[in-house]
């Protein structure tokens, strides 16, 4: 396998999303169904400052991961489709990603389907 350096025309503009996790709540997030993307970067921002929050990303592959009160993780260099976030009892949990657009012509595969 080659690899070569690519030009900055051929790399794939990414866009940023930010979804609000009201506090008590849980929420799952699918990026190809709601932001037409995958995301390659994630950030998880536990807003509450006494309780945790837990986090899963891609689907149920991974188990949840603590986010302590009032601390943030990262997820960088993957390609996520699905993220659920439970967010503590006094605060909400923000979820921040960039995410690659999907393909036009992987759209109208699925469309075919």
């Amino acid at each position: 396998m080659s690899y070569r350096n690519l030009e900055v025309s051929q790399v794939p503009l990414l866009f940023p999303v930010r979804v609000i996790v009201a506090a008590g709540t849980t929420r799952t997030i699918s990026f190809p169904d709601e932001f037409l993307g995958v995301a390659t970067s994630l950030n998880f921002q536990n807003q509450d400052g006494a309780n945790a929050a837990t986090f899963r990303y891609g689907g149920e592959a991974l188990p949840s991961m603590n986010l302590p009160a009032s601390s943030f993780r990262t997820v960088d260099g993957t390609q996520v489709k699905l993220a659920q976030v439970v967010a503590g009892a006094a605060g909400n949990t923000i979820v921040e990603a960039q995410c690659i657009p999907i393909k036009r012509s992987a759209i109208e595969e699925v469309k075919a389907l």
